[in-house]
């Protein structure tokens, strides 16, 4: 949870008073006491429970944006003050969202009826204010904050005392809660308390900072299960989109299940009776529902449930942004204030939905979200297709043009280990930690080494890996005794080569179909499908099989160019209308599959392409301006041919006669150009760094040159690509650690480490000086006629529309029934 570090403020004589006075001191108290203790008691409690300390200038800005929802779109004069206003906190922690209430109405009444009014004001609002809590420490806090800002109001709590209540909020709210011994019972009685609030009474507004928790399976209670009992069905349900499954992990967070609670109780739960299904969800949570694949539902559930939202994207900048733009210091994941309103009348439509950020420095940002009014002109209306991202509608023809997985209609995510130690840099390393693993014969250990995950175990027995190359397997992993593992070369991150084992036991998501897929002449492009990017190429590509986190390692899928039967991946017509439609000297006749993908990387794959579409690609996943030009089609693919030899090494798409020789991109001895390596790495290096006046970089004791500076910041997605593929060789490497086996790596430099860093170095080179020459082509491409979708359709070109037409080819329908080693689990 993402908690206030202050008391609240407010601009009348009496919120003033109590911001200076007793009463901040008092909050101020309770609260840091709090913080300090979890920080020294438990600080894994308070990381596990996603508990952070959201700033004071956030919490008012949101009470205050939802009250002008309540007068706007619901005719609540007064706000929270009037008596028909009913909110819950369902997550209220120190209470900093219910004390920021009272004293916004406080501050109110005051201006508008005089001091003397605010006290009986008070004493009515507290009986329509309920927060629940799970944690005990957090709930002590915020009953003595508001209880002594109701003291310091002269109000009068409820007769039956303050409405706040120790429950977990996804439980059932209509679940019997037992009489317990005297000790215990007030816990009880205020979960019983709870759940007549949860069942029984129409709630108007729900606001809050849920909790975040990834990997929350079994931890969102009725919301995430229902009551087999009574036969019902999960509310979480609501949330899922047909045949999105695969991408609905996601939603196993605790602040997607708080998200469900909210509108199931404010919008869902209450239809029966008259007004009971209209209100306000307002939340700041971390913003993968805006344009996540895995959200696809939930974007359908507030479009179609919904009359109007507002999204104030928080963090712009991305995944793990620079400390000093954060809103909380804490969270390195992207932030957003959703705002959703249900008014009585609401229509069939899809729901009104607007977007704006907020940029800069935090207290730029808090400056910027004081500003904010529901009526101002810097909103910008989102998408409207039901489950399209939550993020501006494209202006010009973006839209109509064809996404990669329109014209590529089988996707496929890369590898997923769920473990770091089966991928290495080295053969040897992962040899070392097979060796440590398979010999251990502690049992428990085993397990620590392993790294157990639900469909990666040592007692699950798994169907081997396609092709010759993997690991041969004999039953469950805790029966292995070979020595020697099978691994196989892989793209584990973005121009980054390594060692992966090619073991199905030790890959928690081995993605078959990929594997099925590996064949002569195979390219896979990959693309960032689910996160935002706005620097550096639009795609990447590899001929290897790619990892899932290959492009930035942030997620993103893989297309590949061939289906494991060598039929090209797409879609039908599609070749054959390109053929036509640009067809010249150099192409006549149906298009090949690889001149599509080299146009694509001609056209996409450079800075220039995320520069000239960085609005449109707010909205994550890459766009295709396809030219009906076949001067500037022929350019794009002969220059394209060249972006995909070098992105894969030399290993796709060579041409000697056109100087794309087979696995070798290295400049020809006599150019100026050639990366040499000048001194030797003789020891373990610890630091990197770069030389710019001789154009030099070095790795410890080793250099080499000459390296341009577009070289050193070549980045893909935000991510440096020297700096982390340096991470992963250097002495103590960097990355996550799932395993104790992590920490086996070498003792000394390989010599191919050094070979292999020259063929890096050679391929940003070459990348780097392509770059300018795709730039210009791009807005060539642009100033002149594209074709659209409706274009190419009107050809005969048939657009994947359901799952059927996404699938993989295997090959005859007999191959398909009985499939391939690898194929099915």
């Amino acid at each position: 949870r993402l908690q206030s570090d202050a008391g609240p403020v407010g601009t009348s004589d009496c919120s003033r008073g109590l911001a200076s006075g007793t009463w901040r001191q008092a909050g101020h108290t309770y609260l840091h006491l709090y913080e300090r203790f979890l920080e020294v008691y438990d600080p894994e409690l308070r990381k596990q429970s996603g508990s952070y300390y959201t700033p004071h200038q956030v919490v008012e800005q949101m009470v205050r944006l939802t009250e002008q929802a309540l007068v706007t779109r619901f005719d609540k004069e007064t706000g929270f003050a009037d008596p028909t206003v009913v909110t819950v906190d369902p997550a209220m922690g120190t209470g900093t969202y219910l004390d920021a209430i009272i004293v916004r109405v406080a501050a109110s009444v005051e201006r508008r009826e005089g001091k003397g009014a605010v006290p009986a004001a008070i004493s009515a609002l507290a009986q329509r204010l309920v927060g629940f809590e799970l944690q005990m420490g957090p709930y002590a806090v915020a009953e003595l904050r508001t209880s002594g800002l109701l003291d310091q109001l002269e109000a009068n709590a409820p007769s039956a005392g303050m409405r706040m209540y120790v429950t977990d909020t996804l439980d059932d709210p209509i679940a019997e809660i037992r009489y317990l011994t005297a000790g215990l019972e007030p816990i009880a009685a205020s979960r019983r308390a709870a759940n007549a609030v949860k069942n029984d009474e129409p709630v108007t507004v729900v606001i809050g900072n849920p909790p975040y928790r990834e990997r929350a399976e079994g931890l969102g209670g009725w919301i995430e299960h229902g009551d087999g009992a009574r036969n019902a069905v999960a509310p979480l349900h609501a949330f899922r989109a047909d045949g999105n499954g695969l991408a609905e992990y996601v939603l196993k967070n605790l602040y997607v299940y708080f998200w469900r609670w909210g509108t199931w109780k404010v919008f869902d739960h209450h239809r029966d009776v008259s007004g009971g299904d209209v209100g306000i969800v307002c939340f700041i949570s971390t913003s993968g529902y805006l344009r996540g694949p895995g959200f696809k539902g939930m974007r359908q559930y507030l479009r179609e449930d919904c009359s109007e939202g507002w999204i104030i994207d928080l963090t712009p900048e991305g995944q793990t942004p620079d400390v000093p733009t954060r809103v909380f210091p804490g969270v390195r994941q992207p932030l957003a204030i959703g705002l959703f309103v249900r008014a009585m009348g609401t229509s069939t439509e899809p729901a009104v939905i607007r977007y704006r950020a907020v940029h800069g420095r935090q207290a730029e940002k808090f400056d910027a979200l004081a500003a904010i009014d529901l009526h101002d002109d810097s909103w910008r209306e989102v998408r409207t297709d039901w489950q399209a991202p939550f993020t501006p509608a494209a202006a010009g023809a973006w839209d109509e043009l064809p996404a990669l997985s329109d014209l590529m209609p089988w996707t496929a995510p890369g590898v997923k280990a769920n473990r770091t130690w089966v991928y290495a840099p080295a053969r040897q390393i992962l040899r070392s930690r097979w060796q440590v693993l398979v010999t251990e014969t502690d049992p428990e250990r085993k397990r620590l080494l392993f790294k157990e995950s639900r469909d990666a175990t040592l007692d699950l027995d798994k169907r081997r890996l396609a092709g010759a190359d993997v690991q041969l397997i004999n039953g469950p992993f805790a029966s292995e005794h070979r020595l020697d593992p099978a691994c196989v070369r892989a793209g584990y991150r973005s121009l980054d080569r390594q060692w992966l084992i090619a073991d199905s036991r030790l890959l928690h998501g081995p993605s078959p179909t990929l594997w099925n897929a590996r064949r002569p002449g195979q390219c896979f492009l990959v693309e960032q499908h689910s996160k935002a990017i706005d620097s550096g190429p639009g795609v990447m590509f590899s001929a290897l099989i790619p990892d899932m986190d290959y492009f930035n390692n942030r997620g993103g899928r893989t297309l590949p160019m061939l289906h494991a039967n060598g039929e090209p991946n797409a879609a039908p017509g599609l070749l054959d209308a390109l053929g036509a439609l640009v067809s010249s000297e150099a192409f006549s006749g149906a298009l090949s599959v690889e001149e599509l993908i080299a146009y694509l990387a001609g056209v996409a794959a450079h800075p220039g392409y995320t520069a000239r579409f960085a609005d449109e690609l707010t909205t994550p996943g890459i766009r295709a301006p396809l030219t009906a030009d076949p001067a500037l089609w022929a350019k794009a693919v002969e220059l394209g041919r060249a972006v995909v030899w070098t992105h894969t090494y030399g290993d796709a798409m060579a041409d000697p006669a056109s100087g794309r020789p087979s696995g070798d991109i290295r400049f020809l001895p006599d150019d100026e150009r050639r990366i040499r390596n000048l001194a030797a790495v003789t020891e373990m290096p610890t630091t990197i760094w770069y030389d710019e006046d001789r154009r030099q970089i070095s790795l410890g004791t080793g250099a080499w040159g000459p390296v341009s500076r577009g070289v050193r910041d070549y980045s893909v997605g935000g991510k440096n690509v020297i700096r982390s593929w340096f991470n992963y060789r250097k002495a103590v490497p960097g990355g996550k650690k799932t395993s104790p086996l992590d920490h086996i790596h070498v003792d000394t430099w390989p010599g191919e480490w050094s070979s292999e860093f020259t063929d890096l170095l050679s391929v940003l080179t070459r990348l780097v000086e392509t770059e300018p020459m795709q730039a210009a082509l791009l807005d060539s491409i642009l100033d002149g006629p594209l074709l659209t979708m409706h274009n190419l359709r009107e050809r005969g070109v048939r657009w994947p529309t359901v799952t059927s037409d996404r699938r993989p080819h295997y090959g005859t329908t007999e191959q398909q029934a009985d499939p391939l080693p690898g194929q099915l689990w």
